[in-house]
């Protein structure tokens, strides 16, 4: 058995953790990446479990392979602990939820929450996926932006826009002005969700642009491939302060 006090007197651990810190660093991105590219795809959760399992043991693989043999159980026990905190919160629910009953999703969902609520369903979502959100509000065309940030990482990595529209379509000149907040940010991937659809104009500048346009089909999937647990947190949120 591995004599901790001991480890905690050697002098390489100091310059073994600031080794572990990038990989580590890398590890949390890449998950924080296949939560965004589940939501893009529309990827199932099993999908999404199993990449993230395999992120997670490639990391911990090379964090062994840098470490001497002694010191190997130490770290991946510290990384076991850490895990289970985001588990825990991952499979938290809203006790609201049971009060649904036996509403599901659908189209008249978005038809019945307002522009602030739809936004809270989004961000959701993402934090789901590992992201820090930060929401900023229109004043007078009920859209939100949500900028989302993974750790370590300097500015967001992606910014959404979330609008709630259901008589009209989004057009070119709403997609050009979205384009131009996300050029702010050169790392930064956009978004443009909306509960309604999209002109074809708006679709092609979104193409050309690398822009991913989601209408509010195309997010009805995407929540449909989430567990029946999870449809009912998120339809808590939705209906939440809602009369």
């Amino acid at each position: 058995m591995t004599d901790i006090s001991a480890l905690t007197k050697n002098r390489s651990i100091p310059s073994i953790r600031s080794a572990l810190a990038p990989m580590l660093c890398a590890i949390v991105a890449l998950m924080a990446l296949v939560g965004l590219t589940a939501w893009l795809f529309a990827l199932d959760e099993t999908s999404v479990l199993g990449v993230s399992l395999a992120l997670v043991a490639l990391g911990l693989l090379a964090i062994a392979i840098r470490q001497a043999p002694a010191e190997r159980a130490p770290v991946a026990g510290a990384r076991a602990d850490q895990a289970v905190p985001a588990l825990a919160q991952s499979g938290a629910t809203d006790p609201s939820a049971t009060a649904l009953g036996a509403k599901r999703w659908s189209l008249d969902v978005f038809a019945a929450i307002d522009a602030q609520r739809f936004a809270a369903v989004c961000e959701t979502w993402f934090s789901w996926a590992g992201f820090d959100t930060r929401t900023q509000s229109h004043r007078t065309d009920g859209g939100v932006d949500i900028w989302l940030h993974a750790a370590r990482m300097p500015g967001p990595v992606a910014i959404v826009r979330c609008k709630h529209w259901l008589n009209k379509p989004v057009g070119l000149q709403e997609m050009k002005e979205f384009l131009g907040v996300v050029a702010n940010f050169q790392s930064a991937h956009g978004t443009y969700t909306t509960t309604s659809t999209y002109t074809p104009e708006a679709l092609q500048f979104a193409r050309d642009n690398g822009i991913d346009a989601v209408d509010g089909r195309g997010l009805l999937r995407r929540i449909q491939t989430r567990t029946r647990q999870r449809q009912q947190d998120l339809l808590a949120v939705a209906y939440s302060g809602q009369n």
